[in-house]
């Protein structure tokens, strides 16, 4: 990520590399974008360069919704993506601060309008209202002065004023706390919209996993995966906060933790819809803190980050920190048979993940079961765990699927766990947090894997029988399972 340390330049080289769709005809903010993007979700980048009522301004998303892009980004292939973040987070660069950022290069400290700046959306007609789904709430701990920074949906309620939903258990609210207990009932934050990818993803770690505790600074992971530290500039309007020095905009202000706002006009606690959220389902709407804004910030010719949650754009942030901590974990558990790890985009960014081996002996008997054990002790919302073998695709759920239909003993290999805790996302999930976590084995075991032998076929350029466009017009209608299947001759 050493070429791309800003949204603007993530653009740029996805222009350079065909990655980058520009729509110049005129988009709606409400429903229109918001539909558009689903649309062309596990596509290209898009940039609205015509948004209604907002002259002038651009809004982009799907930025980090093909893990090809992310890994080309990192110089790497995709699957290596677990073990890049795992590296990076162990390995971090502390950031440094500037007091020349471009960031502010543009100051608005009256007449604030948040509805007249921002170009803000509206997914569906159903949604509460205009939501800034891309803001990053940057905030120091009181203790170790280490950097939070997290992602939290914000309803826009006034001209300089919003709610922010802070769930159970982030880091963010841990801070809040502390601060409270010091007699401080305003939190000073800055809100970030857009800036490098590193930084944007490695703050996109859910909540209590185990590579990222409360009290980690997740600029230094960002800087470890950029090659360089992560610069910060003090706010304008808030002492004691600051801005990342690359963001694209900035909202200044404080959080008010004695005042609540319901996310939604009838102010109903958790009974109406709020937005499509990452779990595939609408959200609930809450009354929860009040965010007050001091001032807006932003960079010549800014771009509005707009990240739908339902996309694989937000999975893929969710799931690439939760794939570095259950590498991490398994990797120091058992280097000799774990291999790899991968969150399934169903598995909707940290619910679940599945994990690869191979054993050597069978001395290895039981091992899965300790990774496996290990993978959902990594990561607090991580539900269930799938453990197959190395023949197969952990990036292709037809693939894993067949291994738990073939390979699976459902009275030997399937374990419920005691209630623990789990992502609010899960069905099971309580109003406490806690559910039952699985664990499915759909592993062979290695006295009986030459039962589970895959036959091999012998390569062949099918150009040469068929002729290149007949070639083309195959591989067009083949679904990704046999692609998968055929690359690796089964």
């Amino acid at each position: 990520m050493q070429a791309v340390k800003s949204l603007s330049a993530a653009m740029a080289e996805a222009q350079a590399n065909d990655d980058l769709l520009s729509i110049t005809r005129e988009a709606s903010p409400y429903l229109e974008i918001a539909s558009i993007a689903r649309t062309t979700d596990n596509g290209p980048m898009v940039v609205f360069e015509n948004v209604r009522g907002h002259e002038g301004q651009r809004i982009v998303t799907n930025v980090f919704s093909d893990r090809k892009r992310i890994a080309r980004w990192c110089g790497i292939d995709p699957i290596n993506l677990p073990e890049r973040l795992a590296d990076a987070a162990l390995n971090p660069i502390p950031s440094r601060e500037t007091t020349s950022a471009a960031c502010q290069q543009n100051v608005i400290t009256s007449g604030i309008d948040l509805f007249k700046t921002l170009p803000l959306t509206q997914q569906t007609s159903a949604d509460a209202g205009y939501v800034i789904t891309g803001g990053l709430a940057l905030v120091r701990d009181p203790d170790t002065g280490a950097f939070n920074g997290s992602y939290h949906r914000m309803r826009v309620l006034g001209a300089d004023l919003t709610c922010i939903t802070i769930q159970a258990g982030r880091h963010m609210l841990e801070i809040a706390r502390k601060l409270r207990a010091r007699g401080e009932r305003r939190i000073p934050i800055s809100v970030n919209i857009g800036a490098g990818p590193a930084v944007l993803l490695a703050c996109s770690g859910s909540t209590q996993q185990t590579l990222t505790p409360l009290g980690y600074d997740e600029m230094g992971m960002a800087g470890a995966l950029q090659g360089e530290a992560v610069e910060f500039v003090k706010c304008r309007t808030q002492e004691g906060a600051w801005s990342l020095a690359e963001a694209e905009y900035v909202l200044e202000g404080y959080i008010d933790t004695d005042r609540l706002a319901s996310e939604e006009d009838s102010g109903k606690d958790g009974e109406k819809g709020m937005m499509p959220e990452a779990g595939g389902y609408m959200g609930r709407a809450w009354r929860v803190w009040e965010f007050n804004v001091t001032a807006i910030t932003h960079r010549n010719n800014p771009v509005y980050w707009f990240p739908l949650a339902v996309n694989a754009e937000t999975t893929n942030l969710m799931a690439l920190p939760a794939e570095a901590s259950v590498f991490d974990a398994c990797r120091r558990i058992s280097p000799r048979v774990f291999e790899n790890c991968h969150v399934l985009q169903a598995m909707r960014g940290c619910l679940g993940v599945v994990i690869r081996i191979r054993r050597k002996s069978f001395r290895d008997e039981g091992l899965q079961n300790n990774l496996a054990f290990g993978a959902l002790s990594a990561h607090s919302d991580m539900g269930w765990v799938i453990a197959v073998d190395h023949d197969i695709d952990i990036t292709n759920a037809d693939d894993v699927m067949w291994a738990v239909i073939t390979r699976s003993d459902m009275k030997e290999g399937l374990m419920l766990s005691p209630r623990a805790k789990v992502s609010g996302m899960l069905a099971e999930g309580d109003a406490a947090g806690t559910g039952r976590k699985v664990y499915i084995d759909a592993t062979a075991s290695f006295s009986s894997s030459d039962r589970y032998t895959r036959g091999v076929f012998e390569n062949v350029a099918i150009e040469e029988w068929i002729g290149t466009e007949a070639a083309a017009k195959l591989r067009a209608r083949q679904p990704d399972y046999l692609k998968s299947l055929l690359s690796r001759s089964y």
